[in-house]
């Protein structure tokens, strides 16, 4: 009994071993086609990664990591960013402000299509500095610099329209889809400028600069003649400048304004060894000033795509003693470059060189010497010098002296 026993378990034991045999080989047949799908699926995403946009497969809702490169925004750290969302399409269809600059966010995206762009601060921060038009469209969405009159009509500059110095301006853009997948893992594709990152629920987008800054430098004869910059000693403005750009495009608008020019200062003396000895000294000197524009308007950024008349500065100087005031104009267009533009390159500029610095600079070989700013001679006002100029005596003459 004892041996049959044992006999009718080791039946039942071997049916049971068969069954978890079979068990085995589904469970691995399984892993086998699991492992092929998601390495099929993973090899599908890696080997297209210069496809745009970029592509999120999910399965439900998904809590994505954004991180902010700001090392190419040169401006002062803003109050927060601007985040705005168009899905499946153009129109904006939710955007929310964060004050969170700690370079991190995160966001919950469901599935479709999305464009985002984001901007350093608020439409309201930027209110009285400049205007922004067309704001519920991703595609169309631009900025442009607020305009004022001058009214004095004693003014050297009377009837001019100027635009506001832009404040600084950053954005970042990026699109990417939003799909269902089976396996409920969530996969990134990048763009191969931004790097693949296939398994990690990250993605990187970088500010860029939507303004620049505008140095301009001028040699003077006759500098310690004029009021010192401070005092209001020179004053000027300069045309052609772009009075805006788009947000999401970046390249500057093909419209252009005047933006005045008087925060100067001196910018150093060509040969100086102390101060002035005597009344009749000229010294020669610089006075430079920077400002902030969203730079040339877009089809003239390079210097072969511009003519002298393409843009235009006039400087208004004061004298010493504040009797005088003496006006000098110049016509610009082929001394104005962005930095590395030697004009022999090619007429190509990307979209990121829009933020690259201007310089002009008025001085010899690009102007004649004569033509440069010369002021005529003053003193200060009520310093008691004497002035020991006089006019020429004329011919000589014989005059008979009585004795």
């Amino acid at each position: 009994m004892k041996s049959r026993t044992i006999i009718g378990v080791s039946k039942k034991m071997q049916t049971a071993v068969r069954h978890l045999a079979t068990l085995r080989v589904l469970r691995n047949l399984i892993i086998a086609v699991a492992n092929i799908s998601l390495f099929t699926l993973h090899s599908s995403l890696l080997s297209s990664c210069d496809r745009e946009p970029l592509e999120l497969y999910k399965k439900g809702d998904s809590k994505v990591d954004i991180f902010y490169d700001w090392s190419y925004y040169k401006g002062p750290t803003p109050n927060g960013i601007y985040v705005m969302y168009a899905k499946n399409g153009d129109k904006f269809t939710y955007r929310y402000p964060t004050h969170d600059m700690s370079g991190k966010e995160d966001e919950n995206v469901d599935n479709g299509s999305y464009k985002q762009l984001v901007m350093t601060n608020t439409f309201a921060e930027y209110e009285g500095n400049m205007r922004f038009y067309d704001t519920d469209d991703f595609e169309k969405i631009r900025v442009q610099s607020e305009y004022y009159n001058i009214t004095n009509q004693d003014a050297w500059d009377k009837g001019m329209r100027y635009m506001e110095e832009p404040m600084s301006l950053g954005v970042a853009i990026d699109s990417f889809e939003v799909k269902t997948g089976t396996d409920g893992l969530i996969f990134y594709e990048y763009d191969k400028d931004s790097g693949v990152d296939s398994l990690n629920q990250q993605r990187q987008d970088t500010i860029r600069p939507m303004t620049t800054t505008l140095t301009i430098r001028v040699k003077v004869r006759g500098i310690n003649y004029m009021k010192p910059p401070e005092q209001g000693g020179v004053d000027g403005y300069i045309t052609g400048l772009a009075n805006g750009c788009s947000l999401t495009k970046f390249w500057r608008s093909t419209e252009v304004g005047n933006i005045k020019l008087n925060n100067w200062r001196i910018d150093g003396y060509e040969s100086r060894s102390g101060n002035t000895t005597r009344a009749g000294d000229m010294q020669v000197g610089w006075i430079a000033t920077d400002i902030q524009t969203f730079g040339l308007p877009h089809g003239r950024e390079l210097l072969i795509q511009r003519s002298e008349k393409s843009n235009y500065i006039k400087l208004h100087f004061t004298s010493l003693d504040g009797t005088k005031t003496t006006d000098f104009s110049y016509d610009v267009g082929k001394m104005l470059r962005y930095d590395g533009d030697d004009g022999t390159q090619e007429a190509s500029f990307t979209q990121a060189d829009v933020s690259l610095q201007l310089e002009l600079e008025i001085d010899a070989p690009l102007i004649d010497e004569e033509k440069l700013p010369t002021l005529p001679y003053s003193q200060p006002e009520g310093s008691g010098q004497f002035d020991a100029q006089v006019e020429d005596w004329g011919d000589d003459q014989n005059v008979d002296v009585p004795m």
